[in-house]
């Protein structure tokens, strides 16, 4: 083998790959992004590799992928507490007016990117107001984004009107085409905040600019009477007869659906994105997810925006969508931990479009990955690698992370945030925020 720049020997090696390959003790070889080779140790302690890193008693996989959240609503957590979703979106809204910018969203897209790659998450996709901040934000944190231009009928705090909203995504589109941490996609709200026209329209950009289409969908009972009374159908029916699941398409919630509803998800390949905790925290239901596994419906798993889960937790995230299931439906075998740590991993991968480059350590493929410490009395001992993942670990045993080959974190600590100035512009907005929010 060629000379590589990075070699990471000892770990268990939970692959995710065509095969699911656990290799103990395995290793990893890394060189210009990529990875190029992985083995059992055995094999490749004989590489010559300019940093070679001994992790053994640690579990080396594939970094997680948020498939849906908010990066900017960390400028917002815990806010506004204890309302249903609608009644929570326009009291969130009264302060998104006032606070939102693209530098506030910068700042808190910056510190929500500091959030995940401590929790091991190396790929999110972001629907937010002036997304071009928080893709600037990932850029310079090494971080792999999903994320592009967003539909709304109102002008909201990007200022930017309905009608013109096409021309500056495509300008947004074209301005981010060539940053490979950057994926595109288009993302209008939803069926009730974007007219049949603009889902369309939207429909149409992504088509053009071979990007993904991402919008809510179906997440509450109120949301669902609410399009039935508007346009005679289901939000899954509604975007099906408007032409929209006929692309790339990923729709976030999906907590009430309908046989119908069901049918058309499977037809038309669309992949659901499940929030467990969001779903949970505003009450909004428990999605289905054992009856869309069972249709061969892709699910990918997210944790949703600070300020409905109130955090970024990966972990916590797959620990829920694994265990909701069963107690929901009484049957301890739904959701096996391997399917979960797929949610997070190979599935979310390909939802998002990424899955010829990410969400697997095998060759060819990106070198985004993460090492766990296994070291700690709570992960000790260790018999099935899976369950531990889903069941034991948490986000601070999290030790090290690599995004497209570049360590962004090691030993704990942030190569690529400046986590301190973060921390101290953050309390300085807050509270101003608070304040602001104790004059309603």
């Amino acid at each position: 083998m060629q000379p590589v720049d990075t070699l990471i020997l000892g770990p268990v090696v939970v692959t995710m790959d065509a095969g699911e390959r656990l290799l103990d003790p395995g290793g990893v070889a890394v060189r210009d992004g990529e990875i190029v080779a992985v083995g059992r140790r055995a094999e490749l302690e004989g590489c010559d590799a300019a940093e070679t890193v001994d992790a053994t008693g640690q579990l080396l996989m594939p970094g997680l992928v948020n498939a849906h959240t908010h990066l900017g609503d960390s400028l917002f957590r815990s806010l506004v507490e204890e309302l249903p979703l609608e009644a929570w979106l326009e009291r969130l809204w009264i302060s998104e007016r006032e606070f939102v910018s693209r530098e506030s969203v910068e700042l808190g897209a910056r510190l929500s990117l500091a959030e995940m790659i401590r929790g091991g998450t190396t790929c999110a996709l972001d629907m937010f107001w002036f997304p071009e901040s928080a893709a600037d934000a990932a850029i310079e944190a090494g971080f792999r984004l999903v994320t592009g231009p967003i539909f709304f009928d109102f002008e909201g705090p990007d200022g930017v009107s309905s009608p013109d909203r096409v021309a500056i995504g495509e300008r947004w589109l074209e301005n981010y085409e060539d940053e490979p941490l950057i994926t595109p996609c288009v993302q209008p709200h939803n069926q009730l905040t974007v007219s049949p026209e603009g889902l369309r329209a939207a429909r149409d950009l992504a088509d053009s600019a071979r990007a993904l289409f991402h919008t809510h969908c179906s997440e509450t009972a109120t949301e669902v009477q609410q399009t039935v009374e508007r346009f005679g159908r289901t939000p899954v029916a509604h975007l099906d007869e408007l032409g929209i699941l006929d692309g790339p398409t990923v729709l976030a919630h999906c907590v009430h659906l309908t046989d119908d509803d069901i049918a058309r998800l499977r037809s038309t390949g669309a992949a659901v994105l499940h929030n467990p905790l969001s779903n949970l925290k505003l009450g909004s239901g428990i999605a289905p997810i054992a009856r869309l596994l069972e249709e061969g419906i892709p699910v990918a798993l997210g944790t949703d925006g600070p300020v409905s889960s109130n955090d970024l937790d990966m972990w916590t995230a797959m620990r829920f969508a694994g265990l909701l299931q069963r107690g929901a439906h009484m049957d301890p075998v739904l959701t096996p931990a391997r399917e979960v740590i797929r949610m997070a991993t190979t599935v979310a991968a390909d939802a998002l479009g990424l899955g010829d480059r990410v969400g697997r350590l095998a060759e060819g493929y990106r070198a985004d990955l993460i090492l766990v410490d296994l070291a700690r009395p709570h992960l000790t001992p260790m018999y099935d690698a899976y369950a531990h993942l889903v069941y034991a670990v948490g986000r601070d045993d999290v030790r090290s992370v690599m995004i497209d080959g570049r360590w962004v974190m090691r030993d704990r600590t942030l190569e690529t945030i400046d986590e301190a100035t973060v921390l101290n512009e953050m309390g300085e907005l807050a509270s101003r925020i608070e304040h602001h929010a104790a004059s309603l």
